[in-house]
Parts: C-alpha cells; structure tokens; sequence
C-alpha cells in the first residue's frame, strides 16, 4: 500500500504529461523563487512524480540545478562523467545537472523528483556524494519530504516551508543510515563471538576483543548484550563451559587438563563455575548417561 495519497490535480503550476515514456498519472509542478529566496533559502525549480516506461530517457548539458531523484519501484540508470549507476526501488541518485546527464529507465520506473537550488545546495551535493557516492539507500521517510516540496508547491505553501523541506531531506540523506549502523553493529557482534569460539582456551580479555572490534569496553559490552542478552564476559564462561562439557563426554582428559583446556585460570576456578551452571560436579557429569 503506497504511504501518501496522490496529490489532487490541480492547474496551478501544474503538468500533467504523456510522451517521452512517460505513462499516464505522471505530473509536475514548477516553481519560481522570489528574490529573497535565492539569496537565503533552499528553493525547488520544478518537481514531480512520474510512471515510465522503457521509452522514457532524458539526456540534458545541462539544467541548472542539483537532482534528487527517488525510485519508489523500478528501475533508473544514469549516465554521467563516464559512469553507469543503476538505482533501484527505495534508492535515491543525486545528480549534479550542472554538468552534462543522461538518465532513463531499463523496463519501468516510478520516481518522485525534485530539482532544487539555493544557499548552499551544491556544498551540500558535493558533500553528500563525497561520504556516500551519487546513489544512497533511502527509507520512505526521504520519499515523503519529496512528496511535502510537490504538496507545499501545489498548495501555495510559504517559501520559508518548503526550503524547511528542502533542508530537511538534505539532512535525512545525509545522516548515517540507520539500518546499515544496526547492521554494522550486528556485523562487530558476530566477529567478537568468532573471535571467542577461536581463542576461548586462551588468556583473552574484554578488553581484548573491544580492541579487535575496534570500540571501547564499555560501548562493545552494551552492544553485545543488546545484540546477544549475554554480557561478553559471560557469553565466554558459557563457550568456555560447553566445550568442557564437550571434553567430559568425548575424552579422558583429567579434569585438570580439561579445566586449562579451556581458558579457566585454576581447576578450582573451574570447579566451581561448572557446578554453578550445572549443579553438579565435573566428574559426576562425565558419569552421566544421556
């Protein structure tokens, strides 16, 4: 179900346009900025929501202005400074029509678009695409403040309000993909539990594998808990406890050798966090029949 409701038409600054690959239900709008709005604000020059199909191709030297250009579905490939990026759905391509661009669809695509200037626009381009290239994975959130520039435009909003949306879909491109730092996070989480499997008979520290992950103890050992429900430390004695129960089973190695085996400091030691997690000693265990 798609997240807004489609503009109602209206004839004020307003297109409705076939041709050129462009199916029916495609529209835009076009907008002039007063003078004050050059000199201060963030201001749109035209923006729209298209349905094309493969016959759709725009090839431009230049329109002066930087693109946002949103892929609700579908596909959108440009071609600009002897490169080729291919944008899929819920994908944002920054396109800097300055300079000379070529852009269409393989199959089908459903865009919003807004062509934007003022202030300090293309610092904010060359910034964006500086940190994360011309093509950025977006949340529907970056599509609505699109959709806000084409509404505000359509409904004769203050020009103060819609350089507020401009500004804000900068900031939300730019800000740190939340699902790629969630994963990232995820990603250092699963290293640090490898890292434990492959040095848990070993003298390894909390410290040790912050370090390998690059974070510090503290932030490392709340993110590993968030992401495991076991503070590191006692996600080591439970590798450190399963692999001795590993080695009660399936060898005769002394429970001494078996407690050094397995990273624990002293049998003692050993003992005893083995009889806490289990309730029993670790010689009645290897008695155990299963």
């Amino acid at each position: 179900m798609i997240f807004y409701q489609k503009i109602k038409k209206s004839y004020f600054n307003f297109m409705e346009l076939t041709g050129n690959g462009l199916n029916k239900g495609s529209d835009m709008y076009f907008y002039t900025p007063s003078q004050t709005a050059k000199k201060l604000l963030y201001y749109p020059i035209a923006a729209g929501e298209f349905y094309c199909n493969s016959e759709y191709c725009v090839e431009r030297d230049n329109y002066n202005s930087i693109l946002a250009l949103y892929v609700l579905d579908g596909n959108i490939t440009i071609l600009q400074n002897n490169a080729q990026l291919d944008a899929q759905k819920d994908e944002l391509l920054l396109i800097d029509c300055y300079k000379a661009h070529k852009y269409f669809t393989k199959d089908r695509a459903h865009t919003l678009w807004v062509h934007f200037d003022g202030d300090n626009s293309y610092e904010w381009f060359s910034e964006i695409t500086a940190q994360k290239g011309q093509k950025i994975k977006c949340t529907q959130q970056t599509a609505e403040y699109i959709f806000n520039i084409i509404r505000y435009i359509k409904q004769n909003q203050s020009e103060y309000d819609i350089s507020n949306e401009l500004y804000s879909l900068l900031c939300n491109i730019s800000k740190k993909n939340h699902m790629n730092y969630e994963n990232k996070k995820a990603d250092c989480v699963e290293a640090a539990k490898n890292f434990i499997l492959s040095n848990y008979d070993k003298n390894i520290s909390i410290a040790d594998i912050a370090k390998m992950v690059h974070m510090s103890v503290s932030y490392f050992s709340k993110i590993f808990r968030q992401n495991t429900g076991f503070s590191p430390y006692d996600y080591m004695l439970t590798v450190r406890l399963d692999k001795a129960k590993e080695m009660l089973r399936q060898t005769d190695n002394s429970i001494e050798s078996i407690a050094y085996k397995t990273g624990f400091n002293s049998t003692s030691n050993f003992i005893y966090f083995f009889r806490k997690e289990t309730g029993v000693s670790p010689l009645k265990f290897r008695n155990i029949k299963f």
